[in-house]
């Protein structure tokens, strides 16, 4: 496992170096008024200090070579399937139920069959995380959000 987890941050951090040269083609602008050249410059910036991070941590590590299971636990690869079917439902689902409704499903979906959670706890996040996303993005930042059927399309 050490060695395939050397190769994958390796090639991470070229992937970083990648992205930081590809985003540097468009206009970087200002920190007031960035262009469209910023976001994928400052995340290839952070994804090159994690992937450097993951190589240290790998590389102090090598005479530790603990047998780790691919599958932390029993029902591992349930909570993957099951996150990926709801993750493409939330995409294939945005346009016709409407952003809203979508994130506080996939939030409540993500937190009580998967994480386990306690339904007041899983109910209470949902409410929470779809108030402040719709605040911040169709309020704050004003982008137009699917409505859905039931909020008017």
């Amino acid at each position: 496992m050490i060695r395939a987890e050397k190769v994958t941050s390796l090639l991470l951090i070229l992937f970083a170096v990648f992205i930081g040269f590809e985003s540097r083609k468009y206009p970087l602008g200002t920190i007031d008024n960035p262009g469209p050249g910023f976001l994928p410059l400052l995340l290839g910036v952070a994804m090159a200090v994690m992937a450097i991070a993951l190589t240290v941590r790998v590389w102090k590590n090598e005479t530790a070579k603990v047998h780790r299971p691919f599958w932390p636990e029993k029902g591992g690869l349930s909570k993957v399937s099951l996150t990926f079917v709801v993750i493409l439902l939330f995409t294939a689902l945005l346009e016709i139920t409407g952003y809203m409704m979508n994130i506080f499903f996939l939030f409540l979906i993500l937190l009580r069959p998967i994480g386990r959670q306690k339904w007041i706890w899983s109910i209470s996040i949902s409410l929470g995380a779809t108030l402040v996303s719709y605040l911040l993005f169709d309020k704050w930042l004003m982008i137009p959000l699917p409505r859905g059927i039931w909020f008017g399309n």
